[in-house]
């Protein structure tokens, strides 16, 4: 694995060496290069230069360089997928799965959008005395962009946040997490290898020192980032600064609400994926279960036996589910919920404790009942493999607990009812709801993410994400041979007579004041067409009646 730096298309070797640890094994994969300040500045100048040529590229030739790179991920998904579980411990098939597949499918999706972002959009004005205008809306780049990826998907998260940039014609900056830079810098090389121009993707792991420089540079336009609320805190003041462009996605703590008619052999299964996939450690998996009463029991032991069943072990096994976690603080703070629940008095159904015959972060999968919200499991994010189970019964009370917390990412609904699906899915406070499933919103392309509260500032990823960095423009045309309009100097009395009859032939309820209003305005016809296209009020007759 190469550990140098990519900087304006060329591995940049730096004195500043750290190991990356296995955290299955605990031994080091080998050492990275951490960029200094200079490297830093290089990195953020390289973007800089690249954002002209990048901007002015024709859009298919993107989409060609998209193509080429995702025959070259398809090609090296085994490399990456191993790289993955090496560095992060996610299992081979997990990783194949929800970092590599994604990935392919997202490069096609945004080879497409290259294109169709590259068309303005066409627009009617509303007011009646501009319909001579043409007018549209063109979306323009930003600049270089910051993107500061997470270690729990470190190859989905940052392939998506620089796809999105780079496909709105912007030049990027990726600093990976350094518990997952061989990862982070995987992905750069194989963007080099398909042609992506020097500077338009530099990827520069670094301490969090020099990456608060980057926040702070006058030439960074765009900050994206994936992470804690604290931390998310800490950057939106950095960026104020310069009032940099910022989108910001900060965790969850997700619920699933499992109605009374649901299918519980469906809900039990998605239950424990959503809750314990990539070992718990997703800002969108489920954090808190919802059961209504009378199906809790069954419920439950559908969950217990399934999570008994969950095969714990080396992430490079073909047929491990869970690998370990990631990092060791996180680790602790799992075991720190754990014990403050049941210092509260939940009891543990199974697991909780830490797989003694293997050498890393390993942790058996939880479930836990009896839980309530004064228990950090049911209000913080616990970032790990449990599940937290909480009867309700009435369906009020279900939602009034799922909207309980200062997060608001996904929500699931589990039900066979299509009016309480939507019933819940409009009143769940969240960025994304799902139906009879759940963990599916961040890799579906077309799919926005982002949330509200705490979750943090904004979307990215797909149609709407996109517009987030972008300049939005709108430009309209007048070609008219005028020499003078209406609105333009000197006002005169003759002026204010024509806008305030006018204002009342369109906007008053009563006939009777239109029809005054419509002869007040008859005499000046020939003041209003030497200013204004007299079409203008032809085309508008349909509005002086449905206003």
């Amino acid at each position: 694995m190469d550990g140098r730096l990519i900087i304006a298309g060329r591995r940049v070797e730096t004195a500043d060496l750290q190991d990356s640890l296995n955290p299955a094994s605990l031994e080091s994969l080998g050492r990275f290069c951490l960029a200094s300040p200079r490297e830093c500045d290089q990195a953020v100048q390289a973007a800089k230069s690249a954002f002209p040529a990048w901007r002015g590229m024709p859009p298919r030739e993107k989409k060609q360089i998209f193509q080429r790179a995702k025959k070259i991920l398809l090609e090296r998904g085994a490399e990456v997928a191993e790289t993955i579980a090496r560095e992060k411990g996610g299992p081979l098939t997990e990783n194949w799965a929800m970092e590599v597949f994604p990935v392919l499918e997202a490069l096609d999706y945004y080879a497409r959008a290259a294109v169709k972002n590259s068309r303005p959009l066409r627009s009617r004005p509303h007011i009646f005395l501009f319909y001579h205008k043409t007018s549209e809306f063109r979306f323009q780049a930003l600049g270089p962009t910051l993107v500061i990826a997470p270690w729990n998907f470190p190859f989905l998260i940052p392939a998506f946040d620089c796809l999105s940039a780079l496909t709105t014609a912007n030049t990027v900056i990726l600093r990976p997490s350094s518990s997952t830079a061989f990862t982070g810098l995987l992905l750069g090389e194989i963007f080099m290898e398909a042609g992506l121009p020097p500077g338009v993707l530099n990827v520069i792991p670094c301490k969090t020192q020099h990456a608060e420089g980057l926040i702070t540079s006058p030439d960074v336009q765009t900050v994206m980032f994936t992470g804690s609320t604290g931390v998310g805190k800490k950057i939106m003041a950095l960026a104020s600064r310069n009032l940099t462009n910022l989108t910001l996605e900060l965790g969850g703590k997700d619920p699933m609400i499992v109605c009374r008619d649901a299918d519980v052999e469906r809900a039990a299964r998605g239950a424990v994926w959503g809750a314990l996939c990539n070992c718990g450690q997703s800002c969108g998996s489920i954090e808190r279960a919802y059961v209504h009463k009378e199906i809790v029991g069954e419920f439950m032991e559908r969950v217990t036996a399934l999570t008994r069943e969950i095969r714990v072990g080396d992430p490079l096994a073909e047929d491990t589910d869970l690998g370990p976690m990631t990092t060791l603080p996180q680790l602790r703070l799992v075991e720190e919920h754990i014990r403050d629940a049941l210092k509260k008095g939940a009891e543990l159904i199974c697991g909780g404790d830490r797989v003694q015959e293997l050498k890393g972060y390993f942790l058996n999968p939880a479930v836990l009942s009896k839980v309530n919200h004064s228990m950090l499991i049911m209000q913080e994010e616990t970032f790990g493999p449990t599940l937290p189970i909480m009867p309700f019964e009435q369906i009020e009370e279900a939602l009034e607990l799922a909207n309980d917390s200062m997060y608001g990412l996904t929500a699931s609904v589990w039900t066979r009812s299509r009016s309480m699906a939507d019933r819940l899915t409009d009143a769940l406070e969240a960025g994304t709801v799902s139906v009879n499933d759940h963990m599916t919103t961040f890799p579906e392309p077309n799919a926005i993410w982002g949330g509200i509260k705490q979750t943090g500032l904004g979307r990215s990823h797909g149609p709407y994400g996109m517009l987030e960095l972008m300049n939005i423009k709108y430009a309209s045309f007048d070609f008219t041979r005028k020499k003078d309009l209406l609105w333009w100097f000197p006002y005169t009395r003759r002026t204010h007579g024509l806008f305030e009859n006018t204002a009342t032939l369109y906007h008053h309820p009563g006939l009777g004041r239109k029809a005054r209003a419509l002869g007040a305005i008859a005499p000046m016809l020939g003041d209003i067409r030497r200013k204004v296209p007299l079409r203008n009020f032809i085309k508008s007759i349909p509005n002086v009646f449905s206003k």
